[in-house]
């Protein structure tokens, strides 16, 4: 098991909304990065709306988040063109 995700299972509620997430991680990821991967179909499982406020169920959200996880550093993104 990773000792992140067991942390996170731990003290997140069982729903949040998607503005919350980088309080509720500790600014592991940003709400702007999940609503990017919402509008792409990568975002966590069974997101739902409440009105215009995207809303996560824990596990579906530990899932994504697991799976995104990784020890290697990203390589940089070459910008020169």
């Amino acid at each position: 098991m990773n000792p992140i995700i067991d942390r996170l299972r731990a003290e997140l509620p069982p729903t949040f909304a998607r503005t919350a997430v980088p309080k509720l991680t500790g600014e592991i990821i940003s709400a702007g990065t999940l609503a990017n991967e919402d509008s792409r179909g990568t975002g966590p499982a069974g997101v739902f709306y409440m009105g215009r406020r995207a809303v996560y169920e824990r596990e579906a959200f530990l899932a994504w988040l697991e799976a995104k996880l990784t020890r290697a550093k990203a390589k940089p993104v070459n910008r020169a063109a």
